[in-house]
């Protein structure tokens, strides 16, 4: 496997019944960070409406990655609108050693962060 391969990461944009879902998979660290940077800003919602980041893909998530989902839910906050993680169990694992499970919004599914 060539070190490309360690450090893929696929995101994708839909829309969902209150605000744009951006789905996330493979690793997000330092390389690949400003990729997800990149697809945040792409989606972030207008004022009242919610984007989704579904992590429920996500293999691996460094303090890069982490550093991007705070600063999405404060560009949110000023804006009006809201961010809401979906997690898995790694991923709820890396928020929860982090106190980040105070400061942002997570769910287990996309469903349940949809119906929030």
């Amino acid at each position: 496997m060539s070190s490309a391969e360690f450090q893929s990461l696929s995101i994708e944009v839909g829309q969902g019944p209150s605000g744009p879902v951006l789905s996330v998979r493979g690793e997000v660290d330092t390389v690949t960070a400003p990729e997800l940077q990149a697809g945040v800003e792409q989606a972030m919602p207008g004022a009242g409406q919610v984007l989704v980041v579904d992590l429920s893909g996500v293999t691996f998530l460094s303090s890069a990655g982490l550093s991007v989902l705070v600063q999405a839910h404060q560009r949110a906050e000023e804006a009006g609108c809201e961010v809401r993680i979906v997690t898995n169990s790694s991923t709820a694992r890396v928020f929860q050693l982090t106190g980040l499970t105070e400061t942002l919004r997570l769910f287990d599914s996309p469903d349940a962060a949809r119906e929030a």
